[in-house]
């Protein structure tokens, strides 16, 4: 597994972590689960890339 793999997998685990942990918390209340995260440790990376759109040619 490369370092970047491993990172990834980090910040993935760290997430569950805290997920578990606020979920833990807050049970069996019926407030939502709340965790802060980074923008960064969000990005899983599971989200398909937008093209740019077509640029119109002319006629």
């Amino acid at each position: 597994m490369s370092d970047s793999q491993q990172d990834e997998a980090r910040k993935r685990k760290k997430i569950q972590d805290q997920l578990d942990e606020a979920l833990d918390a807050s049970f069996p209340a019926s407030d939502p689960v709340s965790i802060v995260t980074s923008n960064e440790e969000e990005d899983w990376g599971t989200e398909p890339t937008v093209p740019e759109p077509a640029k119109p040619t002319a006629r």
